[in-house]
């Protein structure tokens, strides 16, 4: 709405009823102004005042004197001029506020319709706004739904992988042991034989015979020496370790026989190589 009108608009109103009721008031006296007065003739107020007196048919009377109506008075130019002034005014004024109460009403209609419009936007926004918020609701709800199922093929497949690795694991496991129970039974059988034909006893006279031929015996040395010898030894033959065990003799025999040991390395190959030891126990008992 004009700012103008609103803040003026109750004096305005005002102002043209005033202007309206003067205008009516200065057409009604120049009416009244304009108006000529009929003077009604004495003889008639006479007549109409005392009614004559019934007379014979035969004797009508005669008919009243022919009366002259006098000129109304001429209206005053200037009083006339002034009316209509004051009535073009009233007309222009009512004019006036009849175009001011249109464009406050449709200064009215538009800012109605303009209220109409923006809350048919906000409401297009928002229905828009709840579409979009409800769209992405539903694609990540999918996505996660993807990924679960993803992550959950992925586990199963992760899952079967391992079981198949452990069976793999398990049958090589089984495998081996199988193998070396294999080569352990073959290699019994074997040293069996071995025992059997008397080759470990010839092995062990062997050993002994080489460390006896290294010995170099101390003078304290005295006959039924008798010493448990521990040997560690490569595949090869060759001596690690010494470690005795029970034994009669003094230290400087006991040193004497390690070190008879260590010159014998490498030891005699077995005559069966199911006869080989790492670790062995022989008994030192030289000759006398």
């Amino acid at each position: 709405m004009n700012a103008f009108l609103r803040e003026h608009a109750v004096p305005l109103v005002g102002s043209t009823l005033l202007h309206a009721l003067v205008a009516v008031a200065a057409l009604t006296a120049a009416w009244f102004a304009i108006t000529p007065k009929i003077t009604v003739p004495a003889a008639i107020e006479a007549y109409i005042a005392a009614p004559p007196a019934a007379r014979p048919q035969a004797a009508p009377a005669p008919p009243p004197p022919e009366q002259t109506v006098p000129e109304p008075p001429r209206p005053d130019p200037a009083e006339a001029a002034e009316a209509e002034q004051a009535a073009a005014r009233a007309r222009d004024e009512a004019a006036l506020a009849t175009q001011r109460d249109e464009a406050l009403k449709r200064e009215r209609e538009a800012e109605l319709s303009a209220l109409v419009a923006a809350r048919d936007k906000a409401r297009e926004a928002d229905a828009r706004r709840k579409a979009d918020a409800a769209a992405e609701a539903r694609r990540r709800s999918e996505a996660d739904a993807a990924r679960r199922r993803a992550q959950a093929e992925e586990a199963k497949r992760a899952a079967a992988l391992a079981e198949k690795r452990k069976a793999d694991a398990e049958a090589q496991q089984r495998a081996a042991r199988e193998s070396d129970l294999a080569r352990q039974l073959a290699a019994e059988e074997q040293r069996e034989g071995a025992v059997s034909a008397g080759l470990q006893a010839r092995y062990a006279a062997a050993i002994r015979a080489s460390i006896e031929r290294n010995w170099n015996r101390p003078p304290t040395a005295k006959p039924g020496l008798r010493c448990t010898v521990n040997v560690t030894q490569l595949p090869g033959g060759t001596v690690t370790s010494v470690k005795l065990g029970s034994c009669n003799g003094d230290a400087a025999v006991q040193e004497s026989i390690r070190s008879a040991v260590l010159r014998a390395s490498p030891l005699p190959a077995p005559p069966d190589p199911s006869l080989f030891e790492r670790n062995l126990q022989l008994e030192f008992t030289p000759h006398d």
